[in-house]
């Protein structure tokens, strides 16, 4: 049974602009317009288990800070960036269905306190799960497919929610790492960290459109095996 969700009542049509917005309302001053307002935001953020409206284990917090090449790290996320994200989800494919492909829905940028580049989280509504990839890309069994290399990791996966309407059937979902101040050579361990932030905040997503099963994702991460 398809779980119960706020997100489900929500009309697709009026939700876009406002679900597109809302994350940057937390985004900061002109000499860095991506970064927190102020000190005391950038302390908030590094402090909380929560990041953009996702709540991070302690596992997954370590997994970001090393990313973000830190002991602790800015978002220009908020409370409200999951939920708007998965509202402008279900808007796009309510306006276009499988036609919104490329079309992305930022969930926030994450920063190393000393950085100006940051790791950038979005979602998109995919066309289908590529049968080709670049050989710099470890395949990995999670969701219907996951990628990994240190710069880049998508996460698909299939969604059965009453959120994008009674007659959608499944949605196919993708989950982006982007993170261009990696390495370029590949690494273990930060292809290990990019499944283990992108897992966490597909899982949330999966969560708040009321995914059945959780879309197949596991409730807690592990290095999944390589496919």
């Amino acid at each position: 049974m398809v779980n119960n969700n706020p997100v489900r009542r929500l009309a697709a049509t009026t939700v876009a602009v406002a679900a597109l917005a809302a994350p940057l309302a937390a985004c900061g001053s002109e000499d860095n317009p991506g970064r927190p307002q102020t000190t005391e935001q950038s302390k908030a953020a590094s402090a909380s288990p929560n990041m953009c409206g996702v709540q991070l284990s302690a596992g997954t917090r370590r997994a970001l800070l090393h990313l973000a090449g830190s002991k602790e790290f800015e978002s220009s996320g908020s409370q409200d960036s999951l939920s708007n994200t998965a509202k402008a989800l279900v808007s796009g494919y309510g306006e276009n269905g499988a036609d919104d492909y490329g079309k992305e829905y930022d969930l926030c940028t994450v920063y190393g306190t000393t950085d100006t580049m940051g790791i950038d989280l979005s979602f998109q509504l995919p066309e289908g799960i590529p049968t080709s990839v670049s050989p710099k890309f470890k395949r990995y069994e999670m969701g219907e497919l996951a990628l990994s290399r240190p710069p880049k990791a998508s996460l698909y996966m299939k969604c059965s929610s009453d959120a994008f309407g009674s007659d959608s059937g499944t949605v196919l979902i993708q989950g982006d790492l982007t993170n261009t101040q990696a390495p370029s050579r590949d690494d273990a361990t930060v292809r290990k960290d990019n499944l283990n932030v992108l897992h966490t905040v597909s899982l949330a997503m999966a969560k708040e459109l009321g995914c059945e099963g959780d879309a197949d994702l596991p409730g807690q991460f592990s290095l999944p095996q390589e496919s």
